[in-house]
């Protein structure tokens, strides 16, 4: 029989996969669309591929992360059941109101001839965030294996779209409104892959009663939304400042450097998924000290590979300007130093946000959150005053070194309270 240790290292190892998996996603469906499309066309899909990583931050306050955070397995069968219900009747909730949004919003902008009016990104957005509470469900049943299954469906289902939307459109090459459907048909197939079920039909029927309930998570839903609006302020205020002040051209060259150092960030998150449900039990158990250890391994594990693999991406770059990207953005390797640097912060950051997520530490980590973002923006604003486009990039290390600094000095002082452990239960 498998030791605990053994199924943790089993559970982390499958979790590594998925994210390989989901890296190989974002990855290869950039790398085509830089070289398929036009840089206005790449800037537009940048520009809805953002937005839908904000909105998964907004899903994560309102409903994820209420499943995250609740414990799984023997003797907490009829919390988890109660919890998952409300959940998963909010989020149907939140994703109609994440697609009218969208839809009324990519309309406004077409009507001004801005680019950015592309309708196929509602779609996108709804679907991808389907997908996502999906995943994040199952991790949070510590079900590694049922999401690395369902990741690995839509990189099937993307990679086999976009191979044949290629090859018919030839030489003219694929459109933003393009990528975008063949993107959102992948991940809406994988959503509806046994959807349909009893528990899904309960769960639409008693929908009134899903949002009556949710009454007692909504003053903690508001915290975690401060905190993560400015995690994403921290991680993304760049792509709309740049995006609004020097066009969809200048968002392409940034997001085409950042490209290849998404991985570490992909893996801190993927990290964080399956940490949590080990996190929440340490904590139910009163073991501070196990949960910080977890926490100063996975930081500093997660700077030394992002400098591996930084390091590793600037001495490749010319080739994969030159080969990958097809010449283009070939003297751009200063910035690809620098988006190493952020990959590094948003690492620690990753690692810190998510113990204090697990301890339930969303007022003081949002208040926390909410002062360094108001540091990320100014830097973000001065350095492309200064700098343009590259000096958005060093303000957003700025930012997010600032907010790692304040959450880790939180996260000690927290710890050594005991707060959210079972000890200071004990206590009141």
């Amino acid at each position: 029989m498998a030791s605990s240790t053994d199924l943790l290292m089993r559970r982390y190892l499958t979790s590594a996969v998925e994210q390989g998996l989901s890296s190989i996603l974002n990855l290869g469906v950039n790398l085509v669309l830089i070289r398929l499309v036009t840089p206005e066309d790449y800037g537009v899909f940048v520009f809805w591929g953002a937005l839908g990583y904000v909105m998964a931050s907004v899903q994560n306050a309102v409903s994820v992360c209420h499943l995250q955070v609740t414990p799984f397995g023997p003797g907490f069968e009829a919390q988890r059941a109660r919890v998952e219900s409300v959940m998963a009747g909010v989020n149907l909730v939140f994703l109609a109101a994440v697609g009218v949004v969208a839809l009324l919003a990519a309309l406004a902008l077409r009507s001004l001839g801005n680019d950015l009016g592309a309708t196929a990104g509602a779609v996108y957005l709804v679907a991808f965030l389907a997908q996502q509470y999906g995943r994040a469900l199952r991790f949070s049943r510590r079900d590694v294996i049922a999401a690395t299954a369902r990741t690995g469906a839509v990189l099937v289902l993307a990679a086999a779209g976009l191979t044949a939307a290629a090859l018919a459109a030839g030489t003219d090459g694929l459109s933003a409104e393009q990528a975008l459907l063949i993107l959102a048909g992948a991940y809406g197939a994988v959503v509806l892959w046994g959807a349909w079920s009893p528990a899904v039909r309960e769960i639409v029927s008693g929908l009134v009663s899903s949002l009556r309930a949710y009454g007692p998570y909504a003053r903690e839903s508001g915290w975690i939304f401060l905190g993560v609006a400015s995690t994403e302020v921290l991680a993304r205020f760049y792509v709309f400042a740049v995006a609004g002040t020097a066009g969809a051209v200048a968002l392409a060259t940034l997001s085409a450097t950042q490209l290849l150092l998404r991985p570490p960030a992909l893996l801190a998150s993927s990290w964080a998924m399956a940490a949590r449900p080990d996190l929440v039990a340490r904590r139910e158990a009163g073991d501070a000290k196990g949960l910080a250890w977890l926490l100063s391994l996975a930081a500093l594990g997660g700077v030394v590979v992002t400098g591996v693999w930084t390091s590793a991406v600037v001495v490749a770059w010319p080739f994969i300007s030159g080969h990958v990207f097809g010449g283009k953005y070939l003297g751009e390797a200063g910035l690809v130093m620098l988006w190493g640097l952020c990959a590094a912060t948003s690492f620690v950051q990753i690692v810190i946000n998510t113990g204090l997520q697990s301890i339930k530490a969303f007022k003081a980590l949002a208040l926390a959150n909410a002062g360094a973002s108001l540091i990320a923006m100014s830097a973000i604003l001065v350095g492309l005053n200064l700098a343009g486009p590259r000096g958005a990039v060093l303000g957003t290390a700025v930012g997010q070194a600032a907010e790692a600094a304040a959450m880790a000095a939180l996260l000690i002082v927290l710890l050594r309270r005991g707060h959210g452990t079972a000890r200071q239960s004990a206590l009141r």
